[in-house]
């Protein structure tokens, strides 16, 4: 018998099978108002630490991009805690994470288009990230842009000690972006941002060189330094993801 994960007393674990969505679920499940604040879709996969958490903090669409950048925060904590400490772990703006310079994963949030008085009634943060290798998945050694934390020397970390760890630093991370605002989030991502390529390729081809006071991308072309806000960059991504763009 299979010990579910435990998780911190503010959050609610709900299992999904491993052939289904957390995303997908949690989605259906907000649009027909049987879940809410608090509430983490997890699954079942081995392979993988795949989750989608609810949350429906009271602030603009505007500043919803900051949760993301706290559970890669949260992540990369969790990580830490429980692996070796010559495993490097970066990211890649805006939502690309990785280990010793290979993607293991990423984060995505979506935003309810529905507000009560400017403030969007939830939003749902999804991470997935690869612990052990697909049977389908290409062997890390023949593409140096994708690997596993198994394969990056972390085995003796399985899916459940990860949900359970980087359930905790969410839980924690999320106070302290509620006392002291989104800054010392902002400096621990920053700290973390990876040497080799700063940005995803699907969001612009201009250099990075910052974030601003919201986690929007600074980025610079020959003509200008513009700004990218997270959650347009987000759809981009997203849109490259499924083919769509």
């Amino acid at each position: 018998m299979k010990i579910a994960p435990q998780f911190p007393p503010l959050l609610k674990g709900h299992r999904v099978p491993q052939d289904k969505s957390p995303r997908a679920r949690a989605i259906k499940q907000l649009n027909a108002g049987e879940i809410g604040a608090g509430d983490l879709l997890w699954s079942e996969n081995q392979n993988k630490l795949n989750f989608a958490l609810v949350l429906e903090p009271e602030v603009p669409r505007e500043r919803c991009g900051e949760m993301l950048y706290m559970m890669m925060v949260a992540f990369g904590d969790a990580l830490g805690a429980i692996s070796a400490p010559e495993v490097a772990i970066n990211y890649r703006w805006p939502s690309t994470i990785l280990l010793n310079e290979g993607s293991i994963g990423s984060a995505d949030l979506l935003v309810s288009k529905n507000e009560t008085e400017g403030i969007p009634q939830w939003l749902l943060l999804n991470l997935e990230i690869s612990i052990l290798p697909e049977k389908d998945q290409i062997d890390p050694g023949l593409n140096s842009e994708m690997t596993t934390i198994w394969d990056e020397g972390c085995g003796d970390i399985s899916r459940t000690q990860l949900l359970e760890s980087v359930s905790r630093h969410i839980v924690n991370w999320i106070h302290t972006w509620s006392e002291e605002g989104f800054k010392q989030i902002h400096d621990q991502w920053m700290g973390r941002i990876s040497e080799k390529t700063k940005l995803e390729d699907a969001v612009t081809d201009g250099e990075f060189v910052g974030m601003d006071e919201r986690g929007n991308a600074l980025v610079r072309t020959a003509e200008e330094t513009s700004i990218i806000e997270t959650l347009t960059a987000l759809e981009t991504v997203r849109a490259k993801s499924d083919g769509s763009a």
